[in-house]
């Protein structure tokens, strides 16, 4: 029997090597993307809550009597982008005020009983538009 003397690495032994490595460099690379995506999508979420937080908490602090005449016949809608030191945060804020009539048994409306306050933050994470969306009611 004549048995070849191997000596040395085959070429389609570096090929085969140089494409394994090459698939998981991709994977781990792919996957470190996703990962810090997903943190900062995180990271904003948190920060568009806190902002969503922050408005309705100045709404329940101020007076009822300050909403009495908005939101009756449409909604009142205040939109602007949010500002730190005078720059844009990168968040947009939407507050919408509607008004719960209070139906009676004669079928006749009362307004300005409970009204309903909704505070919207948008930001941008990539090219997707995210939301974050909190309510609350005000009544007399």
């Amino acid at each position: 029997m004549f048995i070849k003397n191997q000596k040395g690495i085959a070429a389609i032994d570096i090929a085969i090597s140089i494409i394994v490595i090459t698939i998981f460099i991709a994977l781990i690379g792919n996957l470190i993307v996703n990962i810090n995506l997903n943190a900062k999508d995180s990271e904003r979420k948190t920060i568009a809550t806190s902002y969503a937080v922050q408005e309705i908490e100045n709404i329940k602090a101020k007076d009822f009597q300050e909403y009495t005449d908005k939101g009756i016949q449409e909604p009142y809608v205040i939109e602007e982008d949010i500002m730190k030191d005078n720059n844009f945060t990168g968040y947009h804020k939407k507050i919408t005020i509607k008004d719960y009539v209070l139906i009676k048994q004669d079928n006749s409306k009362e307004p300005n009983i409970v009204k309903e306050a909704t505070v919207e933050i948008s930001y941008k994470i990539g090219k997707e538009e995210k939301i974050i969306r909190l309510a609350t009611y005000i009544s007399k």
